[in-house]
């Protein structure tokens, strides 16, 4: 008997280790240096400064990659649905504001799902193409696929003390024969402009519509999970 409880016990243990899952860092609240920033352990791959708070001064958006490989969940599908394990060098996107007075970076928001992983761009590669910071707005592109291939844009703005996706562009198509469907949102105004044809020969072959966005509310990071996690529309995935 004690022999079976201790086997127990020992397959207990191992399967307990076996289930546990990464734990992402927390990236430090502040600092004046980008370096003191990083997390050990992490390398930067992608940075961006420009005003994001319209207070004149220059702030950061950053993009950590892991230095090491592990087994990570991701959201396929409609942020709820389809959780997959992938194993890769997960990622982590920091947004900081510059303290005029204090010289700091002060952090505004860490996100750890948003950001494409180097893996999932198909046979393109890395899929995170832009990080850029300009109008007091945050724009981040990704392209992947092979012979008919993505392009995703998202453009979030800090308002009212949190990050509200603005705009996005999708845009899908062969690489060899140019057909194409581009789709184009405005969540300000709650529009969104299609366009269906052939990205080769775009004054002639392509046709134009627009209709009314449907949506409870503006997404964030925090209800956003991640690119290709949210059906916008029957079938429609952003």
């Amino acid at each position: 008997m004690r022999f079976l409880l201790y086997l127990f016990f020992i397959l207990f243990v191992q399967t307990s280790f076996a289930q546990k899952s990464f734990v992402f860092p927390k990236v430090k609240l502040q600092s004046t240096s980008v370096a003191q920033l990083t997390p050990a352990g992490w390398n930067i791959i992608k940075t961006a400064t420009g005003d994001l708070n319209n207070d004149g001064n220059d702030d950061l958006a950053l993009v950590f990659e892991s230095e090491k490989t592990v087994d990570e969940t991701r959201t396929y599908g409609d942020n709820n649905s389809e959780i997959i394990k992938e194993t890769q060098k997960p990622r982590i996107l920091a947004i900081y504001f510059k303290n005029k007075s204090t010289g700091n970076y002060q952090l505004s928001a860490q996100n750890n799902d948003f950001i494409l992983r180097s893996e999932e761009g198909g046979k393109l590669g890395d899929p995170l193409q832009q990080i850029e910071i300009k109008e007091h707005q945050l724009f981040l592109r990704f392209r992947g696929g092979s012979e008919w291939r993505w392009e995703l844009g998202y453009t979030f703005k800090f308002q009212k003390q949190d990050w509200f996706l603005t705009n996005a562009i999708n845009l899908y198509f062969n690489q060899n024969t140019g057909d194409m469907t581009e789709r184009i949102y405005d969540f300000n105004t709650r529009e969104l402009f299609t366009t269906v044809g052939n990205l080769h020969r775009r004054d002639i072959a392509n046709r134009r519509t627009s209709e009314v966005l449907y949506f409870s509310q503006l997404r964030t990071f925090k209800t956003f999970k991640k690119p290709w996690a949210w059906e916008i529309m029957p079938n429609v995935y952003l």
